[in-house]
């Protein structure tokens, strides 16, 4: 009897996984390409671009896997796959990017990863290890939005992220003032900059900055008596509606009045902050004494944030190494929501809470390097929060009262997790409700 021609059962099973792969694929709104000729790539992905359905001439180049029981290593939340050398330095060396996709037909479960996230051979071992998290390698709707970002990201006007047609509301930095002084003092001085102005009022005993001159004129929130800026008046002052500079058209008008918000900030908030004239930044202060931390309270009956912490070079703390501090550049502009504080967080580094670290920059450069966007929003909320602080929690007489940050809705939307790296995350701690700490 002549022998037959047979189907294997693990010929269908791949075939069923490729069939499977192009329908998620397909149905995801991307184009899936079928290669006829099969090198170690089973098929190819166009990216089409979610909102304007453009095509990109993208391509991500598609290994197969498929299986009817278990992966290797293969748990409730993970698993692996084992890649040979030659197929692995195949995909390196081409010019589209290559990744492999797992399923299990049987159950419709499809993951992904990519080649470049294989780890190289154990010592004596000879296959590459790709490891698999069930839950967000999935291909879905949840994951295609990181593999558009992951695909393009090298791809000068690719598509670059998983955006879609959904709203979504975005949190802006700016802060709304909600309350500022109905009047502003002015007088012409016989002292006309601030350069002669601001020693002079100190070497009397007034330690104010809520004033600016401008032409020598001086101009405050406050009448001129209080606080010294009197006796340096020549004549009598008069006063302005604070509606007549913050809805004015004049360009020098509102960079006046906005100095003057400025000014007024830095006043209301010396006890806590002082103004980094060279970086222009607004810095919290070391504490008095030896605390190696200082916390700082936005809301009753919530913990805080540390916003001065110290390092050692040793584990039992005895060689101070250096100190962080939080610290933000806060501009004021108008908008059509009205006057705004502007608030850029970042941090600044000194050796023991005062003196400046001369390479504090390049500490901050490797905070900002393991930052991700929660941890920003994190900061940005806590400046907003500690700036609009309640009564209780600060001085009364503020100038200067603040609201919330301002909000957008969106007709696009774009999942977070489409920004993060697929091929590892650098090393961080994540501590006091979302800060993230430098590893030391």
């Amino acid at each position: 009897m002549a022998s037959q021609k047979t189907y294997s059962r693990s010929s269908q099973i791949g075939e069923e996984g490729q069939r499977l792969v192009a329908l998620v694929v397909t149905r995801l709104g991307h184009i899936w390409h079928d290669r006829r000729v099969d090198h170690g790539v089973d098929g190819a992905i166009e990216l089409v671009d979610p909102v304007a359905r453009s095509v990109s001439n993208v391509h991500v180049m598609v290994q197969s896997k498929s299986t009817e029981g278990r992966f290797p290593g293969e748990t409730v939340d993970s698993f692996h796959y084992l890649l040979d050398t030659a197929d692995v330095a195949y995909w390196r060396g081409g010019s589209n990017p290559v990744i492999v996709v797992c399923s299990r037909p049987s159950t419709g479960e499809v993951w992904w990863a990519p080649v470049d996230r294989a780890e190289p051979p154990a010592p004596g071992r000879k296959a590459w290890r790709l490891d698999f998290d069930k839950r967000s390698d999935r291909l879905d709707e949840n994951s295609v939005g990181r593999l558009l970002a992951w695909a393009t990201e090298a791809t000068p006007g690719g598509v670059i992220s998983g955006r879609r047609c959904r709203t979504e509301t975005l949190q802006t930095n700016l802060l709304r003032i909600k309350e500022m002084p109905p009047e502003i003092f002015f007088g012409p001085t016989w002292k006309p900059s601030a350069r002669e102005l601001g020693p002079a009022l100190r070497s009397l005993g007034y330690f104010r900055s809520d004033w600016i001159v401008r032409g020598g004129v001086v101009h405050s929130f406050s009448q001129p008596e209080r606080g010294g800026l009197g006796d340096f008046l020549d004549g009598v002052y008069e006063t302005i509606h604070t509606v007549e500079w913050a809805e004015s058209k004049d360009i020098d008008t509102l960079s006046m009045f906005a100095d003057l918000l400025r000014q007024a900030l830095l006043d209301q908030e010396h006890k806590s902050l002082r103004f980094h004239a060279k970086k222009r930044l607004l810095v919290f202060r070391g504490p008095r004494d030896d605390r190696d931390a200082m916390r700082v309270k936005v809301k009753p009956g919530k913990p805080g944030r540390t916003v001065f912490q110290r390092y050692f070079k040793d584990a039992e703390g005895t060689e101070p190494k250096d100190c962080r501090h939080y610290a933000a550049a806060i501009r004021f502009v108008q908008t059509d929501e009205g006057w705004v504080a502007e608030i850029n967080p970042t941090y600044h580094f000194t050796f023991d809470g005062h003196r400046d670290l001369p390479w504090g920059e390049d500490r901050v450069k490797g905070m900002k390097k393991i930052e991700k966007n929660p941890a920003v929003r994190g900061l940005v909320q806590f400046w907003a929060e500690y700036l609009a602080r309640p009564p209780e929690l600060g001085d009364r007489y503020r100038p200067l009262w603040f609201g919330n940050l301002i909000t957008m809705d969106v007709d696009i939307g774009i999942d977070d997790k489409d920004w993060q790296t697929t091929a590892g995350s650098s090393r961080c701690v994540v501590s006091d409700a979302g800060q993230q700490e430098l590893w030391s």
